[in-house]
């Protein structure tokens, strides 16, 4: 017994919190990028498992020690690093998000330390030139930062920026469920399809809750860049109907970064997804506060 304890004890143990993240670029310099990144992944990784397993105690104390020291709030001299706070700071609220009703009211004064940290991610995140110019993926998932945090902060000036990002989406799609801008990543473009439907199905259901169906807007344009990915998880030379070059994927681009297909099929109950979602079960995404299938998923029809 006292053994099982040491471990829980060490598992909740809050590492040191890390002042800024402020990596070289993913492309740019791959080793220094993946060294960079290591504490502030470790910590989302100690913090989601703690959240898979309903250890909510563990994962208050996590946020709490973090947020009492203004983490990744320090400066950051490049650009990598505004992309990194932003996805670091939804998996957070993604994580309060899981939280039950009745776990977060007996926790008031916890949550009343940690909302007001990631209202600050959010609005930093807002106010990021180094992403709000690109008018590509990562604006989407700037997007979802802050409908995720201003649901958990209850800050509807929040809600109403992530809304304005997403629709900049969703108004994006083109008529085969292309993003031009997405299109023009060459032989990753198939993959930065598949990453710019995450935020968007997300925030979709999100925005449910504000009694918003971003699904329908643009003629049902997130159903267009979904039916495109799920024919290119099917068949991947399907794509060469929206370009040419063939398409390199990340050993993740076709599992964990599948994971809107959960919520998706949760509410279209497209019975294209069964087949594609059952052998890659649990999906687990950093970015989304840990298991997605727990959080998200439903029963598969045969």
């Amino acid at each position: 017994m006292s053994l099982g304890i040491s471990q829980a004890t060490r598992a909740c143990a809050v590492p040191p919190p890390l002042a800024s993240i402020d990596p070289p670029g993913f492309y740019d310099d791959p080793a220094g990028y993946a060294q960079a990144v290591k504490p502030m992944r470790g910590f989302i990784d100690q913090l989601n498992k703690a959240a898979d397993s309903s250890q909510w105690s563990c994962t208050l104390d996590l946020l709490q020690g973090w947020a009492q020291a203004d983490a990744l709030m320090g400066p950051i001299s490049g650009y990598q690093g505004y992309y990194e706070r932003s996805w670091a700071g939804t998996d957070f609220a993604m994580v309060l998000l899981r939280m039950p009703q009745d776990v977060s009211s007996a926790n008031a004064n916890r949550l009343h330390v940690i909302t007001p940290w990631l209202t600050r991610i959010a609005i930093a995140t807002r106010d990021a030139d180094a992403i709000n110019h690109l008018h590509n993926n990562l604006v989407y998932w700037a997007g979802l930062n802050l409908v995720a945090i201003g649901t958990v902060a209850q800050q509807q000036m929040l809600i109403d920026a992530g809304l304005a990002r997403a629709r900049e989406g969703i108004n994006d799609i083109g008529a085969q469920g292309e993003l031009v801008r997405e299109v023009k990543r060459g032989d990753r473009a198939l993959h930065y399809h598949t990453f710019a439907l995450i935020p968007l199905v997300f925030t979709a259901e999100l925005a449910q809750r504000q009694g918003i169906d971003l699904y329908q807007e643009n003629h049902g344009a997130i159903g267009r860049l979904a039916n495109l990915v799920t024919q290119a998880v099917q068949d991947p030379a399907s794509f060469a109907k929206i370009t040419p070059i063939e398409q390199k994927l990340f050993p993740w681009t076709f599992q964990d970064e599948l994971s809107w297909m959960e919520p998706y099929y949760a509410r279209t109950r497209d019975s294209r997804l069964p087949a594609l979602i059952a052998p890659r079960r649990p999906f687990s995404e950093w970015r989304l506060g840990g298991n997605v299938t727990d959080a998200w998923g439903v029963a598969l029809s045969p």
